[in-house]
């Protein structure tokens, strides 16, 4: 199966008001000939790249299909990984356009920033900008 070709998938940090946090990506669920789920490139790179800017090396994956209850199953894939010390949470979502559910979803509901490396002088290692406006449509998605 030949798989998309993109560069770069962004990694993001939700925060809760009372300050937990954990880190995320979203991708679209895709499968190889023998029907076995898999990354493409850009999503792995992703992955790496969070490990290497949080230090945090636990990967839970959340895959959220159609049938879903998107908002609940969402938010409890990401309350449960807050719990455990060094969680990312890879959501793979069926399609593009719950890629976007689940982005303008978890945007509403939690402080999003995007996971990048810590600047001289900046302690915490990324840059909050309030609710992500400027998504567009299929941005977060692979």
């Amino acid at each position: 199966m030949e798989f998309p070709k993109l560069e770069a998938v962004p990694a993001y940090h939700a925060t809760t008001k009372d300050g937990r946090t954990v880190p995320f990506i979203i991708a679209i669920l895709l499968y190889d000939q023998e029907q076995k789920p898999r990354l493409i490139p850009a999503v792995e790179r992703a992955i790496d790249r969070a490990i290497e800017v949080t230090g945090r090396e636990g990967l839970a994956r959340a895959t959220i299909r159609e049938n879903d209850n998107l908002y609940d199953t969402a938010s409890t894939y990401l309350e449960r990984a807050m719990a455990i010390d060094g969680a990312i949470v890879l959501f793979r979502c069926e399609t593009p356009e719950l890629c976007e559910r689940l982005m303008g979803h978890l945007n509403t509901h939690y402080t999003l920033s995007m996971v990048q490396e810590q600047a001289s002088g900046v302690d915490d290692g990324e840059t909050t900008s309030g609710p992500l406006q400027s998504v567009q449509k299929g941005q977060s998605c692979t």
